[in-house]
């Protein structure tokens, strides 16, 4: 059975987002307000829409299972670069998110494990022993390229599917590229254009390495930005101890 797993924390995000409405009480008080009802309700209407279109798109026509992968309130990343995420401290989720995470979890199937994020948990199922080639990743986050698995984009409804060397250059990419939404720099100097060149031509740690020496900086340096560039596979966490293993070249 095909399992769909699906990036719940952006869902979630959006669909309350779009519920929120202003309050003018007049004499210049005005209030956010949300109707939990109205928040479910568009949460499964785009999250119905997506899967049809998933599934139509990958044609695929038989039986699928759910899981709703959720983010940790800690995070493993930030002792790693206690910037990673930083501009995002303070800011404020949306009215009725916290409530639908809730009801998620207690009508549906979840994933969640400590300190690590949605993407994480995607990553981790997306590729045991057990579930390989046999999920889809509903998400709207372009860096599930880093997962050799199949991968539909409800945001620009885009279906592809990357293979382990495909997803292993794109960790690459990223390391050299950063961030700046995530709070990671990547390499200095090093845009787009430049990271495609140098992977192109070889796509490997050394390849990496050599762009952060050439700006004056080490392979810690470089190892520091791939750590928290990397969504977690399988392979990177310890089942026993319920934690990531840091990844190592």
């Amino acid at each position: 059975m095909l399992k769909i797993l699906i990036d719940a924390d952006m869902f979630a995000f959006q669909a309350c987002s779009s519920v929120e409405k202003e309050v003018d009480w007049g004499n210049g008080i005005s209030t956010l307000h949300a109707d939990f009802a109205d928040a479910k309700e568009r949460f499964m209407e785009k999250l119905d829409y997506a899967i049809d279109r998933a599934l139509h798109v990958l044609k695929y026509n038989g039986e699928f299972e759910t899981i709703f992968c959720l983010t940790d309130s800690e995070n493993f990343r930030k002792k790693i670069l206690p910037t990673y995420k930083a501009n995002r401290v303070g800011k404020r989720k949306p009215l009725c998110y916290h409530k639908i995470v809730e009801w998620l979890k207690d009508n549906y199937t979840t994933y969640q494990k400590p300190t690590l994020e949605a993407d994480d948990c995607i990553g981790i199922l997306s590729t045991t022993k057990k579930n390989k080639g046999n999920v889809l990743i509903l998400s709207g986050d372009k860096d599930m390229k880093c997962l050799p698995a199949k991968f539909y984009d409800f945001i620009r409804e885009e279906l592809s599917e990357t293979t382990q060397e495909q997803a292993d250059y794109w960790h690459l990419y990223q390391t050299l590229i950063g961030d700046t939404t995530d709070g990671y720099s990547g390499c200095p100097k090093v845009g787009k254009v430049n990271a495609t060149r140098l992977l192109d031509a070889s796509p490997t740690w050394e390849t990496v390495v050599k762009a952060y020496e050439k700006q004056g900086l080490t392979e810690d340096d470089a190892l520091e930005q791939a750590r928290v560039a990397r969504i977690l596979r399988a392979s990177d966490y310890d089942f026993k101890k319920g934690e990531p293993i840091l990844w190592k070249p």
